[in-house]
């Protein structure tokens, strides 16, 4: 393990090796930084416990979390942690440190927790704060209650008061699925001893409308999606025509985007949508370290998954195609990163309206192309479970919403159970069946001739 002070500048010169490398940092004993093998960078403390284990803990991510703040956090963590060389009398020490700051903080409101401390704690594990806006704007009349007086029946109340609004039941379940993962990390804190939204019913079924593009609608994206790159390298010649006008050379041209396969992210962006299916808070934390180039296939972290579990995704040929061109031409970390900062794009939603514009494509959000990508795997004869495991769903229900889309999927199951197996008899089985049943009828007939003459007979 080497030492140096963990700056950003030094963790932009690292390079993945295929092996774990740690950094301690000079300025604070104990705190670390690993780039992994697959070139993430992750911040951490370590240290030696009262029994003289050795303990790592994870901080955060760079770059998410810079090295500064990750090295505040580290000093806090390691304060109030009792390490190896600690006297009983320190570790009682840090003990009573620990209870004397939560008793003069109080417990913190609902607002205070949520920015002070629980949009750290998503920044720090890489998760997206859309659920911490969401929270903000569902639950502004809640913001002044202390913690430990947000009860479940509190919660009823609201969701009470939300449904009166007229707020459809799925919409109130999602702002309490949303809600519910900050007394969690409450409850990790000692703020509070129970999660109270996990007691809270959500009843609300989905009222989703699956939207897919029909051929034509296609067609017009790819075509608005290439007459846009051309638009923007027409815009970047007219630029350096003027660059280079200037007297004295007072401004130097850009580079020409003439043989430039992308000018900007958009285009990967929507065909790694279309190709792929991940969620939007999926493609925007997307590191190039989880593409993996020689076995064709995405690996979707924990952590920026919608139910906390990693998933891999096969890359199409289409999207092979684009990564390797869109690969350097990108930021350095993010697949879909701001080329002037560290970070990945945080929105889009200009760009794509104006790309639906010129395609006159209406009603099409660009969560719609994960239905879009769904769709086609259906029609295609994709079972289900699979499509289910694809999109990253835990419950197939989910995506029963998509059945409808398979070719003749009622007959195609009856076809399958019954008709199939019947053709697929020996015809010769079939035949002997019939010469049987045919001697038997025979022999019937025959049976009942004989009996009407006897009767006939009698008569007489």
């Amino acid at each position: 393990m080497s030492k140096a002070l963990i700056s950003r500048d030094l963790l932009r010169t690292l390079t993945p090796n295929g092996k774990i490398q740690e950094i301690a940092d000079t300025a604070l004993t104990g705190f670390v930084a690993r780039m992994m093998p697959t070139g993430a960078i992750q911040f951490g403390i370590r240290f030696r416990d009262v029994t003289g284990k050795s303990i790592r803990r994870k901080i955060g991510t760079y770059p998410a979390m810079q090295p500064s703040a990750a090295r505040e956090a580290a000093r806090k963590e390691l304060e109030e942690t009792p390490v190896k060389h600690d006297t009983a009398a320190v570790i009682e020490q840090k003990k009573r440190h620990a209870e004397t700051v939560r008793a003069a903080h109080g417990v913190p409101t609902l607002g205070e927790f949520l920015e002070r401390d629980y949009r750290g704690y998503l920044t720090a594990n890489n998760i997206s704060e859309a659920n911490a806006d969401l929270i903000a704007s569902s639950f502004a009349d809640l913001m002044d209650r202390p913690l430990d007086d947000l009860t479940s029946w509190t919660l009823e109340q609201w969701k009470s008061r939300a449904a009166k609004t007229g707020i459809k039941p799925k919409t109130i379940a999602n702002k309490l699925h949303a809600l519910q993962g900050l007394p969690r990390v409450a409850t990790d804190a000692k703020h509070i001893a129970d999660n109270p939204a996990k007691k809270v019913k959500r009843n609300g079924k989905a009222d989703v409308v699956v939207r897919y593009l029909s051929a034509d609608e296609r067609a017009r994206l790819y075509a608005a999606m290439e007459a846009r790159e051309e638009s923007l390298r027409d815009a970047r010649h007219r630029t350096n025509a003027h660059r280079r006008a200037r007297p004295n050379g007072a401004l130097k041209p850009l580079p020409s985007l003439r043989d430039t396969r992308f000018c900007d992210h958009l285009q990967p962006l929507v065909i790694c949508a279309l190709n792929s299916g991940l969620r939007k808070g999926e493609l925007l934390a997307l590191e190039w370290s989880n593409v993996d180039f020689e076995m064709r296939s995405i690996h979707v972290r924990r952590g920026v998954t919608k139910d906390d579990e990693r998933r891999d995704v096969p890359v199409t040929d289409e999207l092979f195609e684009c990564f390797t061109a869109w690969r350097p031409l990108a930021q350095k970390v993010y697949v879909f990163g701001n080329p002037e900062t560290d970070a990945p794009l945080t929105d889009f939603g200009n760009a794509w309206d104006a790309l639906l514009e010129a395609a006159e494509i209406t009603g099409f959000r660009f969560h719609d192309c994960r239905h879009d990508y769904a769709s086609k795997l259906v029609a295609a004869g994709i079972d289900l479970n699979r499509v289910r495991a694809l999109l990253g769903h835990s419950d197939i229900k989910t995506v029963l919403r998509y059945a409808h889309l398979a070719p003749d999927h009622l007959h195609a199951a009856i076809d399958t159970a019954f008709n199939a197996p019947r053709r697929a008899a020996p015809r010769r089985r079939r035949v002997a069946r019939w010469s049987h049943d045919r001697r038997e009828a025979q022999a019937s007939d025959a049976q009942d001739a004989v009996s009407e003459n006897r009767g006939a007979s009698w008569i007489r």
